[in-house]
């Protein structure tokens, strides 16, 4: 009986020293916003406004750290210029800096996704600050 006691304890003993915690790190992908979008659900104010203007034809390409506007809209820019993101890995905001300007333009986007498309959402006041937009933007399929 002693024999068995002192084995199951040498047992639980050794089979507690070996369950080491290893950590495994994973790196967080790079945001890649590059390619053309477009804009799919528009809100001022808290109204959609998707149906009210025409949208459609607003494109904005990233490539490369810069960026093109096609037909703008109200946007956080209108002019094209060249853009960063606060952090590739994980991006809260995103810079805007206009060709022919000094001072860049910043706001807050997410960048979810949504019925399998990856999405950027940005949300800003261009000019009036009683004006707040959120749109919805979908990267155009190649």
């Amino acid at each position: 009986m002693k024999v068995s006691i002192s084995f199951c304890l040498l047992i639980l003993l050794l089979s507690i020293n070996a369950c080491k915690r290893q950590e495994i790190s994973v790196p967080e992908q790079i945001k890649d916003i590059s390619g053309e979008w477009r804009i799919v659900k528009a809100v001022r104010n808290g109204v959609e406004i998707t149906t009210l203007a025409d949208f459609t034809k607003f494109r904005i390409h990233f490539k490369e750290g810069q960026y093109n506007i096609e037909h703008p809209m109200p946007f956080v820019v209108n002019k094209n210029g060249s853009y960063s993101l606060d952090d590739p890995a994980y991006p809260l905001r995103i810079s805007f800096l206009q060709t022919g300007t000094d001072a860049a333009v910043s706001t807050g986007f997410t960048y979810p996704v949504v019925n399998g498309k990856r999405n950027m959402v940005f949300s800003f006041s261009p000019g009036c600050a009683s004006n707040t937009y959120l749109y919805t933007l979908e990267r155009v399929a190649p």
